[in-house]
């Protein structure tokens, strides 16, 4: 039981460290560049990127 918790503190500990630099990246780069187009494609840049990081969080942890 004590591993579970372990690997799931892992899961989320490595999914939250590397997320807030994506989503971080992507609010200043809206800041910086005021363009609807910029926001829409970033929105959807950082659902599949974050996607991807849970899967790599999970496929690391294991």
């Amino acid at each position: 039981m004590d591993l579970f918790f372990t690997m799931v503190k892992d899961i989320i500990s490595t999914f939250f460290q590397n997320g807030i630099w994506v989503v971080g990246f992507f609010y200043l780069l809206n800041k910086t560049f005021e363009n609807q187009t910029l926001r829409n494609v970033s929105r959807d840049a950082i659902i599949v990127i974050l996607a991807l990081l849970l899967i790599y969080s999970i496929f690391f942890s294991i």
